[in-house]
């Protein structure tokens, strides 16, 4: 593989007709990168998008369909106590799987065209896009703002990849594997 250049990648809503260009994905061996590879090349992402109008979107790094590099999705929750475990009942926009093919972790060298966070970058993105939309379309007791995820305790890197985006640890809300954060939007700026 050359090395990655530094330029825009594409994004583009992914459907049941990108599955098979998702072959060559891999995101890596360890037990999250593997989850994450999985579920974007089953039936899971098609389930997802389908019973919860989840939206996946594929990242390119070029026009050539054979150039994915990575994947992220956005779902709303149903009604949680936030912040658990007695807070008031509200929704929240959540990041169901994100990934990266281990091919290009930690490319290109430049952070400002590092391809991980141009993913992050588009994705709260579409998050505040679509929070935004929910302030026109519904009630103010169904209004979001805050985006959340789970992420593997001993997924080190995601973590500080989540930080640097002004995720922060939800404490007292974790699974034996995962750790919550979550992410206020920006909605006013």
């Amino acid at each position: 593989m050359a090395e990655p250049e530094n330029q825009p990648l594409y994004a583009d809503e992914f459907s049941a007709a990108d599955q098979p260009y998702l072959a060559g994905l891999r995101c890596g061996d360890e037990a999250w990168s593997m989850a994450a590879t999985e579920w974007i090349s089953s039936s899971e992402v098609l389930d997802s998008i389908e019973n919860f109008n989840t939206k996946v979107w594929i990242y390119r790094n070029s026009e050539e369909y054979g150039s994915i590099v990575g994947f992220s999705s956005l779902a709303t929750t149903g009604w949680q106590k936030w912040p658990p475990p007695d807070g008031k009942r509200s929704r929240l926009l959540y990041i169901p799987q994100l990934g990266l093919d281990h091919r290009y972790r930690g490319f290109p060298p430049d952070p400002d065209w590092r391809y991980s966070n141009q993913i992050m970058e588009h994705l709260i993105g579409e998050a505040q896009k679509f929070a935004l939309q929910i302030r026109v379309d519904k009630s103010p007791s169904k209004h979001v703002d805050l985006l959340t995820l789970k992420v593997h305790r001993h997924n080190v890197a995601a973590q500080k990849l989540y930080s640097r985006y002004s995720f922060e640890l939800l404490d007292g809300f974790e699974d034996k594997e995962h750790l919550m954060m979550f992410h206020k939007l920006d909605l006013e700026g």
